[in-house]
């Protein structure tokens, strides 16, 4: 396949933008990284990132900045993969800069206060949505970094924005599937970090295989209720960005939140968790936010309402795996 190589901006130095930064140039393009830390940048300046990646070699060639307007100047994508919470700001201060590209939104969860999924909010403020799209699925980021197989999908209200941004991403090993129904996605992408960590609490506590497998089989039900009723569809859950992914990120070892969810359900406060993370785990900052959503539109979410009360320490783990079975019995398809 015939690739346009273009100028690609990923704005975030973290895991997930060190990842997709180095996929993108060993897929031809120029690429320039922007991070907030000065140390960080210079690790990136020489093919490293040793705060998230040691021992590990990034793709050569790679251009890393703390100069927010030079890393998007002339660009053609750009990446937005910081922190939810800093997604708005970050946008709001390339808006100028931004006006001929296709914005890639590869951070997952919601907006504060707004409860709004972060592609809107990146549309919001760059002034077209049509010109968004979503990245999201089943997708380690070390595993993306040492090109092992990966199928992720890309979503976006407009057509031609979905193909332009699938081609600029598919390569060798990173397969890119297109879709045009971004609330599922956004969703999925949301939800599957709150489950991960209700998940690793049942497992930290050594509840068993049958309480996980349930656990992601109901945890699917809350993320299709939800997506549901906010328009999105019922095949974008069972696909990459619902089911594939809250897979990955409930059963397998390099998941935060599945981290999170193992330490809780040990016995360690929340606060001594994250103190020693060192990363995001987005499903703590999701969880609420879900949550409120949820109860705003008439969801019914049991599996997010017990994940929030043990992260705000209201209750126990045990407490709340006893609350989820003892719950009114009713029809498999029933909330």
């Amino acid at each position: 396949m015939t690739r346009t190589v273009q100028k690609v901006a990923v704005l975030g130095s973290g895991s997930w933008g060190t990842a997709l930064a180095s996929h993108l140039r060993r897929a031809g393009h120029s690429v320039v990284i922007w991070g907030k830390s000065a140390d960080e940048i210079q690790d990136l300046a020489v093919g490293r990132n040793t705060r998230y990646f040691p021992g590990e070699t990034l793709a050569s060639g790679l251009v890393a900045t703390t100069d927010l307007l030079t890393a998007v100047d002339g660009a053609q994508t750009i990446v937005i993969a910081v922190p939810s919470f800093a997604v708005r700001e970050v946008c709001e201060s390339v808006r100028e800069h931004a006006a001929a590209a296709s914005i890639v939104s590869a951070a997952k969860g919601l907006e504060g206060g707004s409860f709004r999924f972060l592609s809107e909010v990146v549309g919001d403020v760059l002034g077209n949505a049509d010109r968004v799209a979503v990245l999201s699925g089943p997708s380690f980021a070390l595993e993306v970094l040492r090109n092992k197989p990966t199928a992720v999908t890309v979503a976006s209200r407009s057509e031609q924005t979905a193909k332009r941004v699938a081609e600029t991403f598919h390569h060798e090993t990173f397969r890119v599937y297109t879709t045009a129904d971004v609330v599922g996605v956004e969703v999925g992408g949301a939800v599957k970090n709150v489950i991960a960590l209700a998940v690793g609490m049942v497992d930290g506590f050594d509840g068993g295989t049958n309480a996980r497998a349930a656990l992601i089989t109901r945890g699917l039900a809350e993320i299709a209720r939800l997506a549901d009723a906010l328009g999105g569809e019922s095949r974008t859950v069972s696909g990459l960005s619902g089911l594939g992914d809250l897979l990955l990120t409930a059963t397998g070892d390099l998941s935060r939140n599945r981290t999170v969810g193992l330490r809780l359900g040990k016995g360690e406060t929340l606060g001594e968790i994250l103190a020693s993370l060192g990363q995001v785990a987005e499903g703590v900052e999701a969880a609420p936010k879900v949550l409120a959503l949820a109860t705003k539109r008439g969801v019914a979410m049991p599996i997010t309402e017990a994940v929030v009360k043990v992260i705000s320490g209201e209750r126990s783990v045990q407490d709340s795996a006893r609350m989820l079975l003892s719950r009114e019995r009713k029809g498999e398809t029933s909330p």
